[in-house]
């Protein structure tokens, strides 16, 4: 009988809505960090009207994020009429006002205050001048103002003076000022920023007095960014023992560039008016192992680029080329990764680099910044990831590549097919270059003998011990996927002199980690699935039996 009673008691509690608010509960700290994940002002404001409770929690969090362009959409995306663009600018900064009013009555220092949109009219300055006054004295630590439009990315004729108190804001780690101006007394009354680590500056008026001071200031400085901004023909920077990345995009009123940083591991370098490399020195920075750059390599030779002398210690190499910068010539003896973004065709490009172990080819999709990696592999490894479509006179180029004084083991290849006449390349008897692997992604290509076509101009060029296949599934279908692996197949056994070759399979998908190991074309074809996530097939040749 208490058995059943226990489980009746236990189906009741089941059915019982528990809606005691557990989340009110929790201390103050942790409330404010899940605040802190909702994607939308719209959300918080949701939030701060449940309860006396909750608004004096939204009240008090030290997180504001005003952003216009996000604000906007919450605004369109409601429902209510708005006349003209100005009432939703009006209704912003109404809204940025009162919440950092509201914020600066409670007791609690702000964490992050993020101040983005553009300025129209001097009604709309008064306004965040204010707000930065008073939100300089709540012990601020990440500060981001951004005026700069992010339709034309241009400074706005409306700028923000940023307030002295700034001067003396010694709890900021982070800060961002873009499109504003610093304060007239910036070099005299400039305090010790012993907190500060980020430091970034966009559309900012400087000089070198500026420079140097408010460099000299920050002595814990971990990265420093300089983006857009002008006035100074020199970057000096010294004296910053935990700096460990740079970033200067300079125009073509900049002449030199001297950095003396112990610990600076990585400077980003780019060129906006497409000048030429200013006159650098860096080559005190023993640990600068990574340099970024975008624009012409030289002002002089547009080609040229020798980075033994400016840069000795050197392993790291990202280069995004103008469209019009048609060859390239490098040099370094400490290179170990050098990623090139260019339209340069392959017969443009000389690169004297012993020691190095990746060359990463891209097309000009590839956004500069995001071409970063964290390792390189074992062997010099060369890979290819083209907007353009290839043709046989590229796999002639790629070829006559390979044979240059980089001995490359691997070769993977992510290319757009297009038609590719494989008997102009039949006709020329070059022997194929070497390699251990072989990695072919091909896309985009209308007919099921252009794959085969670029299947047959690879195995032209090369002769791999291993050639991967990746291919997504809506692009070929069932019987077209057998048939290209068995292409493949046969074409691999004709490059062998032996006469009884034999080649084993490993199959896998994106979607497990699992390999499927296969050692026979009719076990792999009959495994084949009709539909999937992307897969790999790797054909791998063994000694006859």
């Amino acid at each position: 009988m208490y058995v059943g009673t226990e489980i009746q008691i236990g189906k009741l509690v089941e059915n019982i809505e528990d809606t005691t608010d557990w989340i009110s509960q929790l201390p103050d700290s942790i409330v404010h960090h899940i605040l802190s994940l909702l994607d939308s002002p719209k959300e918080l404001v949701r939030m701060s009207v449940l309860s006396n409770y909750w608004f004096g929690l939204t009240a008090s969090f030290p997180i504001l994020d005003f952003n216009f362009s996000k604000f906007k959409e919450v605004i369109e995306s409601s429902g209510i009429p708005f006349d003209t663009d100005k009432d939703k600018r009006e209704i912003f900064f109404k809204y940025v006002e009162y919440t950092i009013s509201r914020f600066c009555e409670q007791i609690v220092n702000a964490h992050t205050v993020n101040l983005i949109t553009s300025l129209v009219d001097p009604t709309e300055v008064d306004i965040i001048d204010r707000c930065l006054g008073l939100i300089l004295k709540k012990g601020v630590k990440v500060l981001v103002v951004d005026t700069i439009n992010k339709e034309t990315w241009v400074s706005q004729p409306q700028k923000i003076h940023v307030p002295n108190i700034l001067l003396s804001a010694s709890s900021l780690t982070s800060l961002t000022l873009s499109g504003c101006e610093l304060p007239s007394s910036v070099t005299v009354y400039f305090g010790k920023f012993m907190s500060l680590k980020y430091l970034t500056l966009e559309f900012v008026r400087l000089n070198e007095e500026v420079i140097k001071h408010i460099t000299t200031s920050c002595p814990f400085l971990e990265e420093l960014k300089v983006r857009y901004c002008h006035g100074f023909e020199r970057f000096y920077v010294s004296g910053l023992p935990n700096l460990k990345q740079a970033e200067v995009c300079f125009r073509c009123e900049v002449k030199r560039i001297d950095i003396e940083a112990p610990n600076i591991r990585h400077l980003v370098l780019m060129d906006i008016d497409e000048s030429g490399l200013p006159s650098m020195n860096v080559a005190s920075c023993q640990k600068l192992t990574k340099l970024s750059y975008s624009g012409y390599p030289s002002p002089t030779s547009k080609g040229l680029v020798d980075l033994s002398t400016n840069f000795p210690f050197l392993e790291t190499f990202i280069l995004d080329l103008p469209y019009e910068c048609k060859s390239l010539n490098l040099s370094s003896h400490t290179l170990r990764m050098f990623e090139l973004r260019s339209e340069c065709h392959l017969d443009k490009i000389n690169i004297n680099t012993p020691n190095l172990l990746l060359f990463g080819y891209k097309g000009s999709s590839h956004s500069f910044l995001d071409m970063e990696r964290e390792s390189v592999p074992a062997q010099a490894c060369m890979e290819c990831d083209l907007d353009r479509y290839v043709d046989s006179l590229w796999f002639q180029k790629l070829r006559d590549f390979l044979d240059k004084e980089i001995r490359f083991k691997e070769l993977k290849l992510h290319v757009n097919v297009g038609s590719v006449d494989f008997e102009e390349l039949r006709v020329i008897h070059w022997p194929p270059f070497e390699l251990e692997h072989v990695e072919l992604e091909a896309e985009n290509f209308e007919e099921l003998c252009f794959y085969e076509a670029v299947v047959d101009s690879l195995l032209w060029c090369c002769r791999p011990q291993s050639l991967t296949l990746i291919f997504d599934f809506p692009f070929t279908d069932f019987e077209k996927r057998g048939r290209v692996v068995k292409f493949t197949y046969e074409k691999l056994l004709q490059q062998e002199d032996q006469v009884h070759p034999n080649i084993k399979f490993v199959m896998s998908s994106s979607s497990s980690n699992a390999e499927m190991n296969f050692s026979d074309l009719s076990s792999l074809l009959t495994a084949l699935p009709r539909d999937g996530p992307r897969q790999t097939i790797t054909f791998i040749k063994k000694q006859g039996q």
